[in-house]
């Protein structure tokens, strides 16, 4: 095992409960999780499926940072079909670019970020899910929030990480 993957293993098993995956090479989420999913592709289209009961916008909208992936949004639990404060995600992720692609969601409140939190989404990752607040500086209201689809494969050696994708959602009360 690469010291990259026990590095990224040590760091979601520091951040979270143990989240799901398939096999490498494929797409990786969590099955019969919620109505609603927001993606993006690296062609910059953004599109909301609706994968039950709802059919309202999750607060979504994708844009691009890179190439070379997807990503798309999966509230857990979700009752009408929108991201809420409190409440789990997770993504659906696909790449060529690694076989351990991580997910960075940052939120912001007027402008001024208020959460910033990276998980590992591949199968042998201990942690997929993200809590959208609280966090030290989120006690509550709605935020606007980007999740950027990234590459952690040089970051063990010289502390990069490359973008591959990124969208946009909204968080509400």
């Amino acid at each position: 095992m690469s010291r990259f993957v026990v590095l990224a293993s040590v760091f979601a098993l520091a951040v979270g409960t143990v989240g799901c995956g398939n096999s490498q090479g494929q797409s990786n989420s969590l099955v019969d999780v919620g109505p609603s999913a927001v993606s993006s592709t690296s062609s910059g289209t953004g599109a909301l499926a609706t994968l039950g009961k709802g059919g309202r916008n999750a607060g979504g909208g994708g844009s691009t940072s890179g190439g070379g992936g997807t990503i798309s949004l999966v509230l857990l639990n979700s009752t009408d079909g929108l991201a809420h404060f409190g409440q789990k995600i997770t993504f659906n992720v696909s790449t060529s670019a690694t076989q351990y692609p991580w997910v960075t969601v940052r939120c912001s409140q007027n402008g001024v970020e208020v959460y910033n939190m990276s998980n590992a989404i591949f199968a042998t990752s201990l942690n997929e899910i993200f809590t959208l607040g609280p966090a030290p500086n989120w006690t509550g209201g709605d935020a606007d929030c980007t999740a950027r689809l990234e590459n952690w494969d040089s970051y063990y050696k010289n502390g990069s990480i490359t973008g591959i994708t990124s969208m946009s959602f909204h968080v509400y009360p």
